[in-house]
């Protein structure tokens, strides 16, 4: 799925990363990794890809419902 970048998150206000949307005002999220390692899934995100993405970029990802969010996650 397409997704683009609508907000950034780096502190500790919210669970997520990034917050994204499909242009259909649904709402999707990049979590921390410690989320990703409790549920047993890997990031869709690495290292390096965390210091280049930004609000406005579009990215590709599977996506999985977990307690109620739409969560990115590995493909």
């Amino acid at each position: 799925m397409r997704l683009k970048i609508i907000e950034a998150n780096f502190t500790d206000k919210h669970e997520w990363l990034f917050r994204l949307s499909d242009g259909a005002d649904n709402l999707f999220y990049i979590m921390a990794e410690p989320f990703y390692k409790n549920n047993g899934l890997k990031s869709p995100i690495t290292k390096k890809e965390l210091d280049y993405y930004d609000k406005g970029q579009w990215i590709s990802a599977a996506i999985k419902e977990i307690a109620g969010k739409n969560i990115a996650v590995a493909k």
